[in-house]
């Protein structure tokens, strides 16, 4: 093998793998860390912000906590807000190094190295075509095929909505630009991320789905926290999520369509 190649084809400093890890959660560390170091890539352990640790000064000062009760009809949770503070470090870690991608992983998802490296390098050859890829979702989405990858898997955009963060690639572009509007945070991460159109970035996802997060109690939902059903926050609730719904289908819809027309001409 060559001095500037590792992981079977994937040059050498131009992806780096980070994972998300609480200090204290050592079981969720144990079982994935040998699955990401099986990839061949670098690996450097992030220590995720523990939302327990915030207090209601700290929140309030990083959060609009306001329109956050108004889009999602209760207050944030003190692990959403360490979940996203833990991806803001892991971007600027990222951005520090000299890496062109960062395939980044939280502690709770489980997936065949072999399958992911080899999607992975497919993606990078088709880099054009994405700012962020997203292996870990939820709801299906309504995908729509930009490219074919390795082993029948596709590239999609998504028409409708898709939430989770559990492990994904992003470029530098990306991660500089979600960095810009990062605060004060309104939405949890995988919404925040999402919202493609806000950044002018392109997000996608492979389907059929390699990655997927592993049965375990959530480290984000630390309490009872119960819906505000007044009538402003529903009536808010309601018309964000309808213009939200709109405008992610019309951007998606058009990336979709501008990328088959350059690639056809």
């Amino acid at each position: 093998m060559h001095d500037d190649d590792i992981a079977g084809g994937l040059p050498k400093m131009k992806i780096g793998a980070y994972l998300i890890n609480l200090d204290r959660a050592t079981e969720r560390l144990n079982f994935v860390m040998p699955r990401i170091l099986a990839l061949g890539l670098p690996v450097e352990r992030i220590s995720a912000v523990d939302g327990k640790t915030l207090s209601p000064e700290k929140i309030e000062s990083i959060a609009d906590v306001e329109t956050y009760k108004k889009i999602f009809k209760m207050y944030p949770e003190v692990g959403t807000i360490g979940c996203s503070l833990s991806h803001e470090k892991t971007w600027r870690k990222f951005l520090e190094s000299d890496y062109e991608f960062a395939l980044i992983f939280e502690d709770d998802v489980q997936f065949d190295p072999n399958e992911l490296l080899e999607t992975v390098k497919s993606l990078v050859k088709k880099k054009s075509l994405w700012d962020l890829t997203s292996f870990e979702l939820k709801h299906s989405g309504c995908p729509a095929t930009v490219s074919k990858l390795s082993r029948e898997k596709r590239l999609v955009f998504y028409l409708t909505n898709v939430t989770h963060s559990g492990c994904y690639i992003i470029n530098r572009r990306a991660a500089e630009k979600l960095l810009k509007k990062f605060y004060p945070i309104k939405a949890p991460l995988d919404h925040y991320f999402t919202s493609s159109w806000k950044f002018d970035l392109k997000f996608a996802g492979v389907e059929p789905r390699i990655v997927f997060q592993r049965i375990g109690g959530s480290q984000i939902k630390t309490s009872a926290n119960k819906k505000i059903k007044t009538l402003d926050v529903l009536a808010y609730n309601a018309i964000y999520n309808v213009s939200r719904a709109v405008v992610h289908f019309v951007y998606n819809l058009f990336l979709f369509i501008k990328i088959k027309i350059t690639r056809l001409s």
